[in-house]
């Protein structure tokens, strides 16, 4: 993708660390629940934050990933006279990875290509030869690559005399010689449309989009924390009744 970018171990190893000390602390305490409630709660927080360091290790670069899923793109949509889309997308997860996502005018993701994770806010821009440049403004560097994802060059230029406004949104380019980038008005998802119809465009890779995805994960936390919730609403009660039961006895 570019060899100018290196895996940010410490993104990497932030959700995992945070995952071990939870499961070692429930593992410690485990034997002595015995609440069911409270088992199933505390299970499934600790599968929603294992997804969320899975999904991490492919967003971070650790495991290799066609296409991500395209709930996160942001800032800037460039359509080409020729028909591809490039979108800029950010990963759905922690939201500290970024990637530019190319597309045909079916909604069809045909190239990936990796920013500089050193240059912070980056902008996009489509040659005349349809080749893409990333622009860095942290480490006053422009990336080029084919329309394929393959690195071609690296150059340097003060950022002053880049032609964007880094602090800006866009620019953004959405129709180009009859191909356009609408929301599809019937799924509420990001789409291609040219003469011939509309298509969302496509949702990723199959494990990232369907199963390690923000839904599920945030499911699986509010799930864990309501039965942690009922299973401390359970204990008070039984505790009331103990107390009660302990004074008609002193009674």
């Amino acid at each position: 993708m570019n060899p100018n970018v290196s895996v940010n171990w410490l993104e990497v190893a932030f959700p995992v660390i945070m995952t071990v000390l939870v499961v070692v602390q429930v593992w410690r305490q485990g034997p002595s629940r015995e609440d069911h409630l409270d088992r199933v709660g505390l299970s499934a927080i600790m599968l929603a934050l294992a997804s969320l360091s899975v999904a991490n290790l492919f967003y971070q670069g650790v495991f290799n990933v066609r296409a991500w899923p395209t709930v996160g793109i942001f800032d800037q949509v460039v359509v080409t006279p020729v028909g591809d889309i490039f979108v800029k997308v950010k990963d759905p997860m922690l939201g500290r990875a970024d990637r530019v996502q190319r597309y045909n005018c079916r909604g069809e993701f045909t190239a990936a290509f990796q920013p500089d994770g050193a240059g912070g806010v980056f902008k996009i821009a489509v040659n005349p030869d349809n080749t893409l440049s990333i622009y860095s403004v942290r480490t006053d560097t422009i990336d080029t690559f084919n329309s394929d994802g393959t690195f071609l060059q690296r150059s340097e230029v003060d950022s002053q005399q880049m032609p964007f406004e880094f602090l800006k949104s866009g620019p953004s380019v959405t129709s180009a010689n009859g191909c356009e980038f609408p929301m599809d008005s019937i799924s509420g998802r990001p789409a291609a449309k040219n003469s011939a119809g509309i298509w969302p465009l496509e949702r990723g890779d199959w494990l990232l989009a369907r199963v390690l995805n923000r839904r599920n994960m945030i499911g699986a936390a509010l799930f864990g924390g309501l039965m942690l919730v009922l299973s401390y609403i359970k204990m008070r009660k039984q505790r009331a009744a103990a107390g009660a039961g302990r004074e008609q006895i002193g009674l």
